[in-house]
């Protein structure tokens, strides 16, 4: 779907629906619903709910915690009732606060899980760089007075590329139940006085981008050596490294899926570095088994509703179905051959499991 495609439609579907949707963290305690403080799963939720004139109930690609904003976080839930998709953006935006909004409203195959069919989740935390404090920025950048020296950090950050056992940077609280991650990219960059640590991961562990900005511009600031970072890395030890970096500069923006469901493209944020023009999913996905298993069990999928529709032969959706199993088995062998955790590491290639989503996973 275009980006500027009219909301003409008047096709009222029942079903399963994905939104993409924004939201300033900073008043809200996270994503998931609380019985004693706002979130923004609860506001969605009733505002849809209106719409629909039924509870609705929302599951997200990513829980986000306490003031943390998403550019681009998707979400779906499964509704009784027909609406159009104009009526679910343009109703749903009319009944949120000014903090949230409704991108777009696709109707999703009955496989599709916001959460689950996720391939990568993709961060950016956004610094301010400059002696005094900020003012218009000031709820979605961290400060830092001191001057930062992005090429030592970007020399850290390349130590935390590949599938990698990120126990320093996991929170007490952490609840997954593995500590292993596959980075596909981190980068660090300056635009002025503004520093970006721009990364891309199949799932996060609890606060581990904001630990990794902490300890980034703790590299950055002078007051520890870029071989710091392969230390901690190796001892696994989160009391060793820095304090975890503020929420407010902490952005979700972007979720990557199987091509199958064909979500609308849009320009990554936040706000402050639009200009850099880069879209959603520009960037290849790793080579790597769980990405082949997520992506073939999607296609499986499709396969069977096209044979059931009668558009593909029984023999070939039958093939794409043992293709995906193949590729699930593979993955699973991965990930159970992959060293236990303290294996040392040196650079980027350590090998550790590429861990799959668990409950807490992706609350930074």
């Amino acid at each position: 779907m275009p980006f500027f495609t009219p909301l003409d439609d008047n096709e009222k579907r029942p079903g399963r629906i994905a939104l993409g949707i924004e939201y300033d963290g900073t008043r809200y305690c996270g994503w998931q619903r609380l019985s004693h403080a706002p979130s923004v799963q609860e506001s969605l939720e009733k505002a849809l709910s209106k719409v629909a004139s039924t509870p609705i109930t929302v599951h997200c690609s990513g829980r986000t915690d306490s003031g943390v904003h998403a550019v681009r976080q998707v979400v779906h839930f499964d509704t009784p009732v027909g609406r159009s998709r104009k009526a679910w953006r343009m109703g749903g935006n009319v009944n949120l606060p000014p903090d949230i909004g409704i991108h777009w409203a696709v109707p999703v195959p009955g496989d599709f899980h916001a959460r689950f069919s996720a391939i990568a989740r993709r961060y950016r935390y956004m610094i301010i760089n400059q002696p005094f404090r900020p003012v218009m920025e000031r709820h979605n950048v961290t400060w830092c007075r001191e001057s930062l020296d992005v090429s030592a950090m970007q020399a850290a950050a390349a130590h935390l590329v590949g599938e990698l056992d990120f126990s320093a940077f996991r929170a007490a609280g952490c609840q997954s139940r593995s500590p292993r991650r596959h980075v596909h990219f981190i980068e660090v960059s300056r635009h002025g006085h503004m520093v970006m640590i721009d990364l891309q991961a199949n799932a996060f562990l609890h606060h581990m981008v904001r630990n990794i900005a902490g300890t980034l511009m703790a590299i950055g600031r002078g007051d520890k050596p870029v071989e710091w970072i392969v230390e901690l890395m190796r001892g696994g030890d989160r009391t060793r490294s820095s304090a975890t970096a503020s929420a407010s500069g902490l952005h979700f923006v972007d979720v990557i899926y199987p091509p199958r469901y064909q979500l609308p493209k849009e320009p990554l944020g936040p706000g402050l570095v639009a200009h850099l023009g880069e879209w959603t999913g520009e960037r290849p996905l790793p080579d790597c088994p769980m990405a082949r298993s997520r992506i073939a069990r999607a296609e499986a999928e499709g396969a069977e509703e096209a044979r059931a529709a009668g558009q593909l032969s029984e023999i070939e959706a039958i093939r794409m179905a043992d293709a995906a199993r193949e590729a699930e088995r593979i993955s699973r062998e991965h990930e159970q051959a992959i060293p236990a955790a303290g294996t040392s590491v040196t650079g980027t290639s350590v090998a550790s499991n590429p861990a799959t989503d668990s409950p807490a996973t992706d609350v930074l």
